[in-house]
């Protein structure tokens, strides 16, 4: 049971993340202002805000409360729930795979923590904004916390995939799927590509990695 108790957490964990994050757009604040497809060109404006006029592009001019109320929706659940919910998942599915004493677990547990520590300090900003929405300049710029956010997690799936490449054991379709997020982050960083492409790749790594917990889990039974 004890060998099983790190792929249990980190299964449960990325369970977690995903209904959290199918959540973030499930409430009736949000239905009631974006279709389902405009949802994460929305939140992805919002994250990479720099300026004043980029607040009325999104809220519109007066800016529109339903629309306020949709992100300070979806931004308090993110704070609260899948921030948490995914970092812990992020250490313990780097746990799962190479154990605490293992310096590329040490570094993506770093990276984990740190990308959502940048995301909490970019949340909050939004929550603070929306709060005092005619003094929106002062709570700008959003942008440089989304990027470091996801550079941070980028990094995560880097030494993920080293944990892998490095085990005794390889798992590289993991590997693959964690490399995956940091070009692409980089290449959007540059306006080379959408951030929908960056969004993918970390779906696809972070489901990789669920994928992995619970064929762990499962692995004992299987034999």
């Amino acid at each position: 049971m004890k060998a099983r108790a790190l792929p249990l957490a980190a299964t449960l964990l990325g369970l977690i993340t995903l209904v959290v994050f199918v959540m973030l757009s499930a409430s009736d604040a949000v239905r009631a202002s974006y279709e389902p497809g405009q949802v994460g060109a929305a939140v992805s404006q919002f994250q990479r805000a720099e300026t004043p006029a980029d607040i009325a592009r999104l809220f519109g001019t007066p800016p529109d409360a339903a629309k306020i109320a949709a992100m300070d929706a979806i931004n308090t659940l993110d704070l609260w729930a899948f921030i948490p919910a995914y970092a812990l998942f992020l250490s313990a599915a780097a746990l799962m795979l190479g154990g605490l004493s293992n310096r590329w677990t040490q570094i993506a547990m770093l990276f984990a923590l740190a990308g959502a520590f940048f995301d909490a300090i970019e949340t909050w900003k939004q929550l603070q904004l929306t709060a005092d929405i005619a003094n929106a300049e002062t709570h700008l710029p959003i942008a440089p916390w989304h990027w470091l956010k996801y550079a941070a997690l980028a990094l995560n799936g880097v030494a993920i995939a080293s944990l892998c490449i490095t085990a005794a054991r390889k798992r590289w379709a993991l590997t693959v799927a964690a490399l995956l997020p940091l070009p692409l982050v980089l290449a959007s960083y540059v306006d080379l590509l959408s951030t929908r492409a960056f969004a993918a790749a970390f779906a696809l790594y972070w489901i990789a990695l669920l994928a992995v917990a619970a064929l762990e889990l499962l692995r004992p039974r299987l034999a």
